[in-house]
C-alpha cells in the first residue's frame, strides 16, 4: 500500500496544516448534519470527503466508510444508503471515468503539448481513496490511547477499491484501522471478464459448451462494457488493488492486448497486421497455427496474504450478491417466511456446516465473484491465522470460524444500485453486532 501513497501524497497530512476547505450543509431533515471537506491529492487536483453526522458522535464511535459504487458526478453529494444513516459515516468521492476527448482545435499548440489534465482512469480512483482515507486517519483519530474501528461498505465497481483498502489497511495494532468490510455485487477479480479466464471456458475437457456471458442489460454486463473507460489497458485488470482476489493467488493468464479478445487471438491479429503484400498464403497459415502455443498461459498459484511479517489481519467480511437469474424464483420461494431476527444466519452460505451441496452456477456472475474471494480469504485464515491456534486449542473449529469471519449472503433479486430489503436487513444485523451507539 505504501507504493500507492507515494504517488498521490507527498507527505503525511497533519491536522495543523490547512489543506482543505470546510463547507457545512444542512438537509431538509434538521437531524442529519453533513460537512464536506476538500482534500488535495498532490498535483492530481482534489476530491471531497463528506462527513455525515460525524460530529454528533464521540470520537471513539466506530466510523463507517462509504465508497460509492461509481465515481460521483462532480459537484454532487451521493446519498448514503438508509442502513448506514444511524452511524457516523464518511463518503470518499473518488474520480474514475473515461479520459477526456482529445482537443480538436490546434490554435493553441503549446497548451496541447502541455496538457496537465489528471487522467481519471485506473489507478486514479485508488489514489483518491487513499488520500481521503489518510485524511480521515489524521483528523478523526481518537485522542490518547482510545481506539476507533472503521467499517467499509461499497458495491459494484467501488467494491473493488473498498476491498483492497480493507485488506491492506486492517492493521490490528493501530488505534484506528479497518475492522470490517461489507460489499454487495462487488467485482473482486476483473480478469473474470477476459475470455482467457477459466470461468469463461467449458467446465470440463469433454464439454464444448461455453458458459453463458453476463446477461445483456444486467449490472454485470454494464460493468463489462465500461472496462475500456475505467482502465487504460487490460493489464490493469491484473493489478491486485483493482482485483483484490489476486492478493491471494496469481491470475493464471497473461494480459491480452484487448479487453474482448483472447491473448492468442490478439497475438495472431497483431502478427497478421504486420504481413506485407508479398507474403505467401502458407506463411499466413503458419501464423495461425502458432498463434498461442509459443507462450503458454502461466499456471495459477497461491500467494501468502497477509504477508507473514506484516501487522495485517483479515477483517470480518460480509459479501452480498444478487441471485443468479436462473435461480431467483426458486430461492425466493424457498425463503418465504424467514424471520428477520435470523435473516443473516439463514441467508449466509458458510463452508462450516452446509446442509446440502449448493448447485454450482455456471458462468460469470456476482455470486461467482463473491464465492472466489470468500474461498480465498477462508483458505488464508485456515492456513495462516488459525494454524497457530490449532496447536493449543484442540476444540477450535477452523471451518466454522472461517465461515463466520467471511460470510456470503444471497441478497435476492435487486434492481439498479439500491440494495433491497432482504440485503439491507442482513447488513443492518451484521453492523449492529459490531457497532454499539
Amino acid at each position: 500500500m505504501k507504493r500507492w501513497l507515494g504517488l498521490c501524497l507527498p507527505s503525511r497530512l497533519r491536522p495543523g496544516r490547512v489543506l482543505q476547505r470546510r463547507r457545512f450543509h444542512y438537509d431538509h431533515d434538521p437531524n442529519p448534519r453533513v460537512e464536506s471537506v476538500e482534500v488535495v491529492c498532490a498535483s492530481s487536483g482534489s476530491i471531497t470527503v463528506d462527513l455525515h453526522n460525524v460530529t454528533r458522535h464521540a470520537p471513539s464511535t466506530p466510523l463507517v466508510l462509504y465508497i460509492p459504487p461509481f465515481s460521483p458526478i462532480p459537484g454532487t453529494r451521493p446519498p448514503v444508503p438508509r442502513f448506514l444513516r444511524p452511524y457516523p459515516t464518511a463518503v470518499i468521492n473518488y474520480r474514475w471515468s473515461a479520459p477526456a476527448p482529445t482537443r480538436q482545435s490546434s490554435s493553441d499548440a503549446g497548451a496541447e503539448r502541455h496538457d496537465f489534465t489528471t487522467p481519471l482512469q485506473w489507478p486514479t480512483p485508488l489514489h483518491d481513496t487513499l488520500a481521503g482515507y489518510t485524511w480521515l486517519l489524521e483528523n478523526l483519530r481518537p485522542p490518547d490511547t482510545a481506539r476507533r474501528d472503521v467499517y467499509v461498505y461499497s458495491s459494484h465497481a467501488g467494491a473493488s477499491i473498498a476491498t483492497s483498502l480493507a485488506l491492506t489497511e486492517s492493521h490490528h495494532h493501530e488505534p484506528m484501522a479497518v475492522r470490517g468490510l461489507v460489499a454487495w455485487n462487488g467485482i473482486y477479480n476483473w480478469s473474470m471478464f477476459l475470455p482467457d479466464h477459466k470461468v469463461n471456458k467449458p467446465s470440463s475437457a469433454r464439454s464444448k459448451k461455453l458458459p453463458p456471458p453476463p446477461e445483456e442489460g444486467s449490472a454485470l454486463h454494464g460493468l463489462q462494457t465500461r472496462m475500456p473507460e475505467l482502465f487504460r489497458a487490460p493489464v490493469d485488470l491484473l493489478d491486485p488493488f483493482a482485483s483484490p482476489s489476486l492478493f491471494f493467488q496469481t491470475a493464471g493468464m497473461t494480459a491480452p492486448s484487448s479487453f474482448t479478445r483472447a491473448a492468442a487471438m490478439s497475438s495472431f491479429i497483431d502478427k497478421l497486421s504486420s504481413v506485407t503484400a508479398g507474403v505467401r498464403p502458407s506463411d499466413i497459415l503458419d501464423l495461425a497455427g502458432g498463434g498461442g502455443s509459443a507462450f503458454p498461459a502461466p499456471r495459477r498459484s497461491a500467494l501468502i496474504f497477509p504477508p507473514r511479517k506484516s501487522t495485517l489481519k483479515l477483517p470480518p467480511t460480509l459479501l452480498l450478491h444478487d441471485s443468479p437469474p436462473t435461480e431467483t424464483a426458486a430461492r425466493r420461494t424457498r425463503r418465504t417466511g424467514t424471520s428477520s431476527s435470523s435473516l443473516l444466519s439463514s441467508l449466509s452460505s458458510s463452508s462450516a456446516s452446509p446442509p446440502r451441496r449448493r448447485r454450482k452456477v455456471a458462468g460469470h456472475t456476482f455470486e461467482t465473484q463473491a464465492a472466489e474471494l470468500a474461498g480465498l480469504m477462508r483458505r488464508s485464515l485456515e492456513k495462516l491465522e488459525f494454524k497457530t491456534r490449532l496447536e493449543w486449542d484442540e476444540d477450535f473449529d477452523e471451518a466454522a470460524e472461517s465461515g463466520r469471519r467471511v460470510t456470503i449472503v444471497d441478497a435476492g433479486e435487486n434492481e439498479g444500485l439500491e440494495l433491497g430489503e432482504q440485503g439491507q436487513e442482513a447488513v443492518r444485523e451484521w453492523l449492529e453486532d459490531r457497532i454499539r451507539l
